[in-house]
């Protein structure tokens, strides 16, 4: 017998929205390859936009911050506001830290419920913080310890080392 699983909980939400919906329902430390793919996948059959949109599907995220700051918070998400968040959640999880961003800046302004929204935002700030780290930490060159001067246990300034 098939059944038809009960969406009441976001996690079931989650897990049968579709990929143009996933931006408002799934956290950023739970997209997954397959969750990347159907974004990837989604975005490659809407490659017949214009040149700003396909500039953006190639991989120049300002194109898709251009166009996410452009909308106008609506009082319900519709099909334009998805498929531009979409795109720029692509963005975000290619790496641009912008994109994340303003991810996590639009979803707090969007209708979707509080607990939710505060979750989805907040991830993606997070994200972007643990990635701007690791980047500076593979970036920078180890630094050494400065030493302080040897003092004696005596009180007065001993031996300089």
């Amino acid at each position: 017998m098939s059944r038809i699983p009960d969406q009441s909980t976001p996690a079931d939400a989650a897990a049968a929205a579709a990929p143009f919906e996933l931006w408002r329902s799934i956290p950023a430390e739970r997209f997954d390859l397959s969750r990347r793919l159907a974004v990837a996948a989604y975005l490659a059959t809407r490659a017949d936009g214009d040149v700003e949109w396909r500039r953006a599907i190639a991989g120049d995220a300002t194109c898709a911050l251009r166009m996410a700051l452009r909308i106008e918070v609506p009082d319900e998400i519709t099909y334009p506001v998805d498929a531009i968040m979409t795109l720029l959640l692509y963005c975000a999880l290619d790496g641009s830290g912008a994109a994340a961003l303003v991810l996590a800046h639009l979803l707090r302004r969007m209708p979707i419920d509080g607990p939710l929204r505060e979750r989805l935002a907040t991830s993606w700030l997070v994200r972007n913080l643990r990635s701007a780290r690791s980047v500076e930490t593979a970036s920078s060159p180890r630094r050494s310890v400065a030493r302080r001067p040897n003092v004696s246990s005596s009180g007065g300034e001993g031996d300089r080392s």
